[in-house]
């Protein structure tokens, strides 16, 4: 009797075993599908923009160059703006403050969804912005108003 409780004891290991084999098969295979998919995307090329523009003083300079994206404006200044002045004040507080207000409103309505709210996100460094996205400024009649404020803005702040 008690060869046969060791026989079947045997039995059971075996069939851990193969089920055991499967698993790690299993997410042996899946391991490597996930690899290769983080593979593809970490060395997909950036977005390209679908268009550049400069943003340039009566006198010519230019401040800012705009690479607009399908979802988003991305602002690179030629020179850091102060957060702590008219940029942020202004631009940043008072002018883009209000295309989110009425965004705010749309969404109360009904008529956007919150993720369609604008908003921004300020690339700073040692207290200045060096860069600015500006997602979400849905129309081109938005945009042009977006550059031609920060046109003013910046002239403003760079004399």
């Amino acid at each position: 009797m008690e060869i046969q409780k060791l026989l079947e004891m045997r039995k059971l290991i075996e069939e851990k075993i193969s089920q055991l084999q499967r698993e790690l098969e299993f997410y042996t295979t899946l391991l490597t599908l996930l690899d290769k998919s983080i593979g593809e995307k970490s060395f997909a090329p950036p977005p390209k923009p679908e268009a550049v523009e400069e943003v340039k003083g009566r006198s010519g300079e230019v401040y800012a160059s705009v690479s607009t994206y399908s979802d988003y404006l991305y602002i690179k200044f030629k020179q850091p703006v102060k957060l702590d002045g008219l940029f942020k004040r202004f631009f940043l507080d008072k002018f883009l403050q209000k295309y989110r207000e009425e965004d705010a409103r749309e969404v109360r309505q009904g008529s956007i969804r919150q993720e369609e709210v604008l908003k921004y996100e300020i690339e700073e460094s040692n207290g200045e912005a060096v860069g600015l996205r500006i997602y979400n400024y849905r129309t081109e009649e938005r945009k042009r108003e977006i550059l031609r404020v920060l046109k003013w803005t910046l002239e403003k702040v760079y004399s």
